[in-house]
């Protein structure tokens, strides 16, 4: 299979669906990562920043890590608009792909970057046959009890969290709160399904050929 991922910045898919992507690695499916901006960013209110140039030498590692093709578009975080341009330019690296899966943001997400990225990619992708969106923050959100897709990730959660701690200019600015809050969310939907972790999604599009 190719699976491909797309994330407003570098670290969204590795906390949405970085569990998923590395038993993809494992099964030999074939990998690609859409990053859709530069993920640089300074916040005033927080005294918070992180450099562009690291956000991307850390995505880079994670691509490696999972065996996957990193695609960079290199747009500028917060300012990110949905427009037809941005659609099409998607659009145009989906149909070079043609995966076979797409694992993208829920376009009702809390951050706005990230819900431009999942209308667009939701866009971009309509010609896909399998389209499963992720959460990669964890805000209360209107879609909070909708997901209806489990993948059982309990063999992989120890990678997971290494893959995770490759993005250290993000993972300090947040006191590397991020991985015990995630291990909690993916424990809590294992429960769910009776195992011990598990990443859920919510089907957006699924075709049976």
């Amino acid at each position: 299979m190719k699976i491909l991922a797309i994330g407003a910045h570098f670290d969204d898919v590795e906390l949405g669906c970085g569990g998923s992507l590395l038993k993809h690695r494992d099964k030999g499916d074939e990998i690609y990562i859409i990053v859709v901006t530069n993920s640089g960013y300074t916040s005033a209110t927080k005294g918070l920043y992180r450099k562009a140039e690291e956000a991307k030498s850390e995505g880079e590692k994670s691509a490696k890590f999972l065996g996957a093709k990193l695609i960079c578009c290199d747009k500028e975080p917060i300012t990110l608009v949905a427009t037809e341009k941005l659609v099409l330019e998607i659009e145009e690296i989906v149909s070079r792909i043609n995966p076979d899966r797409v694992y993208t943001h829920q376009p009702n997400d809390f951050h706005a970057d990230h819900a431009v990225v999942g209308y667009v990619s939701m866009r971009a992708c309509r010609k896909c046959d399998e389209v499963l969106l992720y959460r990669s923050n964890w805000y209360i959100m209107g879609n909070s009890q909708e997901d209806n897709y489990y993948v059982n990730i309990s063999e992989y959660i120890d990678k997971k969290v290494e893959l995770l701690r490759l993005f250290e200019s993000e993972m300090k600015n947040v006191n590397y709160s991020w991985i015990d809050f995630v291990k909690k969310q993916n424990s809590s939907d294992g429960a769910k399904v009776n195992v011990s972790y598990a990443e859920t999604f919510r089907i957006a599009k699924m075709f049976w050929k």
